[in-house]
């Protein structure tokens, strides 16, 4: 399965630049010998089936559009077939002149309105403006015979506003437009895109304050990116971030959108952002049929999206996108999408498992090539070819593997470890995955945002098989190391200054009573999923041993297989997506299965369930079995915890660093054979990495002012803002991109929140109780209530570094985590109706991350803080990740909402432990929730459930 990403890449525009050339076309030819001779109807005919093949050509569009308009039947669709030429090349006099022309036609004076003013900025020698003004005022005077007098007037206003604006609009183009839009490609690849982003910056603020063409600023920003891209692919990777932004500009013309889609798409894939690829895909197949009359376009983005899926290995989804996409391919006419359609479709049946299908789209692909001579096509006239012996091999393990240890391409280097893997070739493989490794690591380190998850998505795979390879031929010497680098990615990555540290320096920081667990999830990149590798880390020893749930826990998954198919529903509702999970009725049928993508998420989720059976304060009854929940729990430590429990005799203190869904799951829960919760034989606690451990502890101690700064009895107000109507995927995908635009501006999100809560948030008295619990029971503590508990207030006090006075930070609010939207995920402070002083309330994992705090303690008391979203490498995201990145040394965070009673007798307990017995942060909660289970607190309510104290989660040192 060799997958050559750059050289895809390449292949479609350099074709399009060489022999596949439209004046070679004999369609074109019959069409401009038809116009010629005035045949209009016959002309438009032949050429508007070439639209779908040439769907970019700004000439084809005008010429067809001229004849449709020249047509007595729907001549508006002629003149909307310019407007559309326009807006693909505005900065063109022959275009700009015509699509005015016909807007007074179509007599949209709004639309005319608009486009002179964008013209007043074209650069005009004297002559030819005072041409162009004739050209225009002609034009106004010929269709104003149609008009009514106050048309009349209004066209006449236009005109006398264009004359007398267009003298100081060019200079603005000339000033400063002009030393972007005449570069030469030499000097933007020696100058660089950073340089002429600097150049555009006083255009862009002229365009954002309404003072400058945004269909120019679009031009010069995609001929930017196309000559980047072309002449040095390596630079253009800075361009995403404003490439964006006008993607999702809603004053962004459709057809300039698609073109900016088009480079965008390019850019990302040869920087592994596939699951940003995904997204601006699901908008633009969304959008296209709105205005597009090329079938072309919308396969360009349905390829996009196969091929990210393919290279994110999500092959359920691209079979299932594929499966839809195979009678639309008789309707492409673009070669070099038809191809790539042929490439992808092949390999999305292929790896989602009809192997014959997906032979059948490999094989007529290398015959259509064939066919039309495309042989020597500059890549798929290799790639097709390639792409069949691939497939071919996938289906007959009989095929020889080839491969090159020389190569320096990263998804090469996998593929043959892949391949080899599939031979158990283990020791053969490793080299290559090594070497892949080795190399993936300096990208993941310097991105950021979403084009680092993607780097990371690749980087956890590679490390992933690597593991597996090392631990089957027998090389178990070298899987430390890969392990730890896959672990602290997520937080030692943003701190330039930690490094990784080796087995022995983290051994070294152990003590003799504890160990550190970690699990890695070997089947990333794979259709299944729930198999690990654990590793238990001592002060002297270390083990590895393979961990796979499908034991005990896959009877889980059966005996409730109902109850999943609710839970995936329900889930796939919230994200506007279609549920998908496995059926299995009985065990036979399940046999030795393993989880298909997904599957295991939802057994997570079903113990979460049984865990917490009041969620949203309404009794669930169909998860208050607490036998059958006490029966989860035991499979879970039979499948997950009982083979490596062996090398924990001496341990009292067990560090967990989780992988994936495992970060949504509370061990101490988990129940042994002798129906012990874990937490009893151990105090539990988290951490992303053992290097983050180790540098926690060696930070500096520091002799706090005071003791508890708590901030609670926040107030809610609905929001003032309407939010979003949410009615596809593609509106999510497209609010995920409005929120990234507003997080790099520094604008309130109140658009969002109220998008998922229209209502106002519900007062907590028991955050006020809990908080004034903690000043009456811990000295040196200092509040901050009602009005003063507010995001505002916070922030004033990090940036008066503030916040290194308190030895403990306990914030008492609502939480808000999105699975899909995570960089809504935040802590709730009081919400005003309004934003205030440029704040919504809302203090989000992103804000978190950038605080300067330095306090050894930190308790978010609010519901499901430590729930985030699933990154590669980075584990859960959550909000205890972000406060560790902003300086707290360690942090306690909750699963899911406890009641009010059962979170006093938690914190009040806690700091009792902490402050007047002056225990340990981890010792001392391990110490309340063995208090909790042995019935300790139940002098009102039952606590001793793990619905009350197993959502607690201690992370840090």
């Amino acid at each position: 399965m060799r997958i050559l990403v750059l050289l895809l890449v390449f292949s479609s525009s350099l074709w399009a630049q060489g022999p596949y050339d439209i004046n070679k076309n004999q369609n074109y030819t019959k069409f401009t010998a038809l116009k010629k001779a005035g045949n209009n109807k016959e002309a438009f005919n032949v050429g508007f089936k070439l639209l779908d093949a040439f769907y970019t050509n700004t000439d084809l569009y005008f010429e067809v559009g001229i004849s449709r308009a020249a047509l007595s039947q729907e001549p508006i669709i002629g003149a909307q077939l310019i407007q559309t030429a326009y807006d693909m090349e505005p900065i063109y006099d022959r275009l700009a002149q015509s699509a005015i022309a016909y807007a007074f036609f179509a007599k949209d004076l709004p639309r005319a309105k608009q486009l002179l003013w964008e013209y007043s900025f074209y650069p005009h020698p004297p002559e030819d403006f005072k041409r162009s003004v004739t050209y225009l005022e002609g034009a106004v005077n010929y269709y104003k015979k149609t008009f009514t007098t106050s048309q009349v007037q209004q066209a006449q206003r236009m005109l006398d506003v264009y004359k007398a604006e267009a003298s100081k609009n060019m200079m603005v183009f000339w000033e400063k437009f002009n030393p972007i839009y005449s570069a030469s490609p030499k000097d933007i690849i020696q100058k660089g895109p950073e340089h002429y982003l600097k150049v555009l910056e006083p255009v862009k603020q002229q365009m954002d304050a309404g003072n400058f063409p945004v269909s120019y600023y679009n031009v010069a920003l995609e001929t930017l990116a196309l000559i980047t891209f072309w002449n040095n692919w390596q630079q253009a990777h800075v361009l995403i971030p404003e490439l964006k932004l006008q993607f999702s500009n809603p004053k962004t013309a459709p057809m300039m959108k698609f073109k900016l889609y088009d480079i965008l798409s390019k850019i990302n894939e040869v920087n592994r952002n596939y699951e940003e690829n995904i997204t601006l895909a699901v908008i633009m197949r969304n959008e296209l049929p709105q205005f597009t009359y090329s079938n072309s376009t919308l396969m360009l983005a349905l390829n996009n999206q196969l091929f990210s899926l393919v290279q994110l290995e999500r092959y359920k989804e691209a079979y299932k996108l594929a499966e839809g996409a195979q009678n639309f391919m008789n309707k492409v006419t673009n070669p070099d999408v038809k191809m790539m359609g042929y490439y992808n479709l092949s390999r999305a049946l292929t790896y989602g498992g009809d192997k014959e299908k997906g032979l059948q789209y490999a094989e007529a692909g290398v015959n259509y090539m064939k066919q039309n001579g495309y042989e020597e096509h500059p890549q798929f006239g290799k790639t097709l070819l390639s792409n069949l012996q691939s497939l071919k091999f996938y289906k007959d393990n009989s095929v020889a593997i080839e491969t090159n240890i020389n190569s320096t391409d990263i998804i090469e280097l996998y593929d043959y470890g892949l391949q080899l893997g599939m031979k158990k070739k283990y020791a053969e493989a490793v080299p290559f995955y090594e070497k892949a490794f080795k190399r993936q690591k300096p990208k993941v380190s310097e991105t950021t945002g979403s084009q680092r998850t993607a780097q990371l998505d690749l980087f956890t795979k590679i490390g992933g098989n690597l593991i597996a390879c090392l631990f089957e031929s027998n090389q178990k010497e070298k899987i430390f190391s890969v392990m730890e680098e896959l672990k602290a990615n997520g937080l030692l990555a943003s701190q330039d200054e930690i490094p990784t540290l080796s087995l022995s320096e983290i051994q070294h920081g152990l003590k003799a009573d504890e160990a550190l667990v970690y699990y890695v999830d070997v089947m990333r990149g794979n259709v299944n999923e729930g198999v690990y590798m654990a590793a238990v880390i001592t002060k002297n020893d270390i083990n590895y041993r393979y961990i796979n749930t499908i034991g005990a826990l896959m009877r889980v998954y059966v005996d409730r297989n109902t109850e999943i198919g609710a839970i995936e529903k329900a889930m796939a509702q919230r994200e506007l997506r279609q549920p998908k999970y496995t059926v299995y009725r009985n065990l036979d049928e399940a046999g030795f299965n393993q989880y298909k993508k997904g599957d295991f998420v939802l057994l997570a989720e079903l113990y979460r369930n049984f865990l917490n059976p009041n969620e949203g304060g309404e009794v669930r009854e169909e998860y208050t079995d607490t036998a059958y929940r006490d029966y989860i729990a035991n499979s879970f430590f039979i499948d997950m915890m009982s083979r490596i429990e062996p090398w924990f005799k001496g341990k009292k203190r067990i560090y967990i660093a989780a992988d994936g869904v495992l970060h949504f799951l509370p061990f101490e829960s988990f129940k042994n054979n002798k129906g012990r919760y874990l937490v009893e034989d151990y105090e539990i606690g988290y951490v992303p990495a053992g290097s983050t451990l180790i540098t926690l502890r060696k930070r500096p101690k520091t002799n706090y002012e005071k003791n508890v700064l708590a901030f609670g009895d926040a107030k809610y107000q609905k929001r003032a803002n309407p939010g979003r109507d949410l009615e596809s995927a593609a509106d999510i995908k497209r609010l995920e991109l409005d929120v990234e635009e507003s997080l790099q501006k520094n604008e309130p999100l109140d658009y969002a929140f109220a998008t998922f809560s229209s209502e106002a948030m519900k007062y907590l008295k028991g955050a006020k109780d809990e908080v004034l619990a903690i000043k009456e029971l811990v000295p040196k503590t200092d509040l901050r209530l009602d009005t003063q508990m507010t995001e505002n207030e916070f922030k004033k006090m990090s940036r008066e570094g503030a916040l290194h006075h308190y030895r403990s930070i306990h914030l008492s609010s609502h939480a808000v985590t999105h699975p899909f939207v995570f960089d809504l995920s935040g802590i709730a402070f009081s919400v005003f109706s309004y934003p205030k002083d440029g704040e919504d309330g809302m203090l989000t994992v992103k804000e978190m991350a950038q605080l300067d705090i330095d306090t050894d303690f930190m308790f978010l008391s609010a519901c499901q803080t430590g729930l985030g979203k699933l990154v590669p490498g980075d584990g859960v995201q959550g909000l205890n990740q972000a406060m560790l990145m902003a300086g707290a040394n360690a942090t306690l965070t909750t699963l899911w909402s406890v009641n009010d009673y059962g979170t006093s007798v938690y914190t009040k307990s806690l700091y009792y432990k902490i402050f007047q017995e002056n225990k340990d942060y981890l010792t001392a909660s391990t110490e309340v929730k063995r208090e909790f289970i042995k019935g300790s607190y139940n002098k009102y309510v039952d606590l001793s459930s793990p619905q009350y104290w197993a959502p607690f989660i201690y992370t840090g040192k």
